[in-house]
């Protein structure tokens, strides 16, 4: 494993589930970047630097895994703030079972081919999220212009994520340009919606 230099490689934004140990518990949290050589974690501020901490990380698509790390540094509450980030743990992974390489390689392989495609979406939130995932997303427009926005788009169009209301309008005109499988409610989920969208790239 890398470990120590991680910061040096290519870190792809992720919105992407992960537990980790803590003295009492395992606790659920959302890893914000992803790299060969370790990972973010949004509110893992409470760990300890040094420490070593088990991760389970699911790679959609590849598995799952669970991952020793030492955690590297901490970003605390006020400098985050400072840096608009949230407060979290950069944990450089240290030791890691058969195939996770492979596993992560792959992974991380797509999610560069994510900035390369759009998605359209009217929801804001889900967008947010979506962006944060690593894909360019942009507001979407009136359900009938969006075969001619999709066909004028300069990078492929893999999605357009509208609220459940809107579904079988855009569906239908998305549909009659010959792309009504692009068409996903908001309400899945954030991870339904990126294993989705990246089944399009």
């Amino acid at each position: 494993m890398v470990g120590r230099d991680e910061r040096k490689q290519t870190r792809h934004d992720v919105h992407l589930a992960v537990r980790y140990q803590t003295a009492h518990e395992f606790v659920q949290e959302y890893a914000e970047n992803l790299s060969q050589g370790g990972l973010f974690i949004r509110g893992a501020d409470s760990l300890q630097p040094l420490a070593e901490v088990e991760v389970e990380i699911v790679l959609p698509g590849f598995g799952q895994f669970v991952v020793t790390a030492e955690v590297a540094h901490i970003l605390g509450g006020e400098m985050a703030a400072r840096c608009g980030r949230d407060p979290g743990a950069g944990l450089a992974i240290t030791r890691a079972p058969a195939g996770f390489q492979d596993a992560l390689t792959g992974y991380l392989h797509r999610l560069g081919r994510r900035a390369d495609a759009t998605v359209l979406t009217t929801v804001a939130e889900a967008g947010e999220k979506i962006a944060a995932a690593g894909y360019s997303v942009v507001p979407a427009p009136e359900a009938p212009e969006l075969p001619g926005w999709i066909v004028r788009a300069e990078q492929p169009v893999v999605g357009v994520v509208v609220a459940a209301g809107e579904v079988l309008d855009y569906r239908r005109v998305a549909a009659a340009a010959g792309a009504g499988e692009i068409v996903h409610a908001a309400d899945e989920g954030v991870e339904a919606l990126l294993a989705r969208l990246d089944a399009e790239l």
